[in-house]
This record gives C-alpha cells, structure tokens and sequence, in this order.
C-alpha cells in the first residue's frame, strides 16, 4: 500500500458519513480537525467544495482515534 492510500483511506475512515452531502474527499477537503498529524497531508477535492451546517467538519467520537504523529 503506497503511503498517499494510507493517508486517503486514514482520512476517509475517520470523517466520511454516507448521510452528509458532499462526497468523501469534499468532507475530507473541509475537515477542520487540525490537530491531526495527517491534516496537512490529507486528499483535497479539486472541485468547489461546499461549506456552512450542510457540510459541517465533524469531530471523532469518544471510540475513534486520531492519528498520531
């Protein structure tokens, strides 16, 4: 698994809802968890990405972990 997959599929796990509009790298592009190690990193979407309470950054529950440097 090269390392851009790992990132993509870390990303994608972690704040991808099948529920919210918004494919998952638009979520992915509009994710505000900055304190994750891979944000700078993570896989942005080359088109518009919406924004406001329709696409809102959602944060990992108590269950998931973060990534760690």
């Amino acid at each position: 698994m090269s390392l851009r997959k790992a990132i993509n599929d870390h990303c994608k796990w972690c704040i991808h809802d099948t529920e919210a509009p918004g494919n998952w790298r638009q979520q992915v592009t509009a994710c505000a968890i900055t304190r994750c190690s891979l944000w700078p990193y993570r896989p942005k979407s080359s088109g518009k990405v919406q924004s406001g309470p329709d696409l809102a950054p959602q944060a990992p529950t108590d269950g998931e972990i973060e990534a760690s440097p």
